[in-house]
């Protein structure tokens, strides 16, 4: 488990659900640098997905019995690898 994965499965329901919030804000911005690329469709299908499984994650971890699971830490940090180290240190308060 890598240190992200760590702060995921570690830091309170609310601070958890805030990073969640901005992660999905950040992959929305990135998904704006698609727009007059030539490979738009595939980057911008990459990132509705990401945003898709990261948006289901907060939608079940608002339920305050809904646990975090290392599965779960997995695919947020994996979602958290299409954005660069400097958006995650915002995100997450480090550089993941």
């Amino acid at each position: 488990m890598n240190a992200l994965q760590q702060r995921l499965m570690t830091v309170d329901r609310t601070t958890l659900l805030v990073m969640l919030a901005r992660l999905t804000h950040d992959l929305t911005i990135h998904s704006r640098y698609f727009y007059d690329r030539e490979d738009a469709l595939d980057g911008m299908r990459e990132t509705n997905e990401t945003i898709h499984r990261i948006a289901g994650h907060m939608r079940a971890l608002i339920d305050p019995t809904e646990p975090i699971t290392a599965s779960r830490a997995d695919s947020i940090a994996a979602a958290s690898e299409l954005l660069p180290a400097d958006a995650l240190d915002r995100i997450y308060g480090f550089t993941a």
